[in-house]
């Protein structure tokens, strides 16, 4: 009796067991393990051209229970680095943090973020591999929409003081540019600060069309 009330009970156990395992995996999948197909690399033309652009600001005046923070090249002066090196602004405070808004394009940029709140992103959700969801840095020339560089800054949702990062600026040519603290949504991208900074070298060839600089000594 008790054999055979076992072997029904495994009969109608197992198939059960099947089920919640079909189910675990289409969890498993739907949460998925990265970036799956052909979706492109960042940093080229065709990431970029995916990237939204239909910007919306909301620029507000930092106050304490909400602040953001952008620094260009927070370790160069490495006396005032005092021996950390790249490490001198990670993790601390601003006292730590160095700021340097002229650069010289070609070399990777490293900047400094801070925000005093959650930084969202989109992890665990139907949009977590989406170039259009999460936190980032973009590099832009002054009043531009269009992308030069970017980079995710949300891998934490709660950072403890000053993080660091790098942007790709071999691209950048004399000018002003500026570092746009964006929020991308499903909804949107929405612009939360702007750090300002300028390029100084390399020039490069003006656009089409461009009117070419006055000879030396005219008038």
């Amino acid at each position: 009796m008790r054999g055979s009330a076992h072997t029904a009970l495994l009969a109608h156990v197992l198939p059960l067991c099947g089920v919640l395992g079909q189910t675990l995996g289409a969890s498993k999948r739907y949460v998925g393990w990265g970036i799956v197909g052909d979706v492109p690399r960042g940093d080229t033309e065709e990431y970029r051209s995916l990237v939204r652009t239909d910007y919306r600001f909301r620029i507000q005046e930092d106050y304490v229970r909400y602040s953001i923070d952008i620094r260009i090249n927070p370790c160069k002066d490495e006396i005032i680095a005092a021996g950390m090196g790249i490490a001198c602004c990670s993790g601390t405070s601003i006292a730590g943090c160095q700021h340097h808004p002229e650069v010289d394009g070609g070399p990777d940029l490293q900047v400094a973020y801070f925000q005093n709140a959650h930084i969202p992103n989109c992890k665990g959700t139907p949009f977590e591999a989406d170039h259009n969801c999460g936190t980032f840095l973009e590099v832009h020339r002054l009043g531009d929409r269009k992308i030069l560089a970017d980079m995710g800054i949300d891998q934490i949702d709660f950072p403890s003081g000053y993080q660091t990062t790098r942007l790709a600026i071999h691209r950048l040519c004399v000018g002003d540019h500026e570092l746009w603290w964006v929020v991308r949504t499903p909804s949107g991208p929405w612009v939360k600060k702007i750090r300002k900074f300028f390029v100084r070298s390399p020039s490069c060839s003006g656009p089409a069309g461009l009117a070419p600089p006055p000879e030396a000594g005219s008038a």
